[in-house]
């Protein structure tokens, strides 16, 4: 396949879908989240189970996320006698159609 694009349609002869969009800012932009401001996207644990993520914005696989307003997670109860390590992630979800904040849970350590 060969493709190069942007190019005005000329009677409905140029045809381009969100794939090849995010491919082809895939080729310079990386996945992450963008560091300015230095809160963008910052994690911050609340004193109860849950965290709160700061409003801004992030990039996964040619697609962004961007939110102005701090979002609210929560975490699953502890293990009363194990450590776990849980991650907040950006999440892209191509049946949804969308990337979103969640909680990736970690497993117990054991020993």
């Amino acid at each position: 396949m060969e493709l190069s694009f942007p190019f005005n349609s000329i009677n409905g002869d140029r045809k381009y879908n969100a794939k090849d969009w995010a491919r082809y800012f895939e080729t310079f932009i990386g996945n992450g989240v963008f560091p300015n401001p230095s809160t963008n996207l910052q994690v911050l644990a609340n004193n109860d189970m849950s965290v709160t993520v700061k409003k801004g914005a992030g990039w996964i696989f040619g697609h962004i996320y961007i939110t102005d307003l701090d979002k609210p997670l929560n975490i699953d109860i502890a293990d009363p006698l194990l450590d776990r390590v849980d991650r907040v992630v950006l999440a892209l979800d191509y049946n949804e159609r969308k990337v979103e904040l969640r909680v990736k849970k970690g497993e117990p350590k054991t020993g």
